[in-house]
């Protein structure tokens, strides 16, 4: 997880008084869960691993994106899977 300077987080808070506050994450909640690597020795919150491939300027794209919205690779793949299940899963 990004760690952010007391800056940042008055930055934020601001925008979130102003309304300018945009969540990012699934519309269900407005907000991002943070996933991964359970921590060393826990029993909960296991995430099975998969290995995917990506063409390289698809995988440069997720990257940059990744970056610009401050958060990781694996949470805007885990994001689109859902979005893309609920769509399709509706028409089916």
């Amino acid at each position: 997880m990004m760690e952010r300077s007391v800056e940042e987080y008055e930055e934020m808070a601001r925008a979130a008084m102003d309304g300018e506050f945009t969540p990012s994450g699934p519309p269900e909640d407005g907000s991002t869960l943070v996933m991964g690597r359970p921590r060393k020795g826990a029993e909960e919150g296991v995430s099975p691993v998969r290995a995917v491939r990506f063409p390289q300027q698809l995988l440069d794209d997720l990257e940059r994106y990744a970056a610009e919205t401050h958060t990781t690779t694996s949470e805007v793949v885990r994001r689109a899977a859902i979005e893309y299940l609920a769509r399709h899963q509706e028409s089916a």
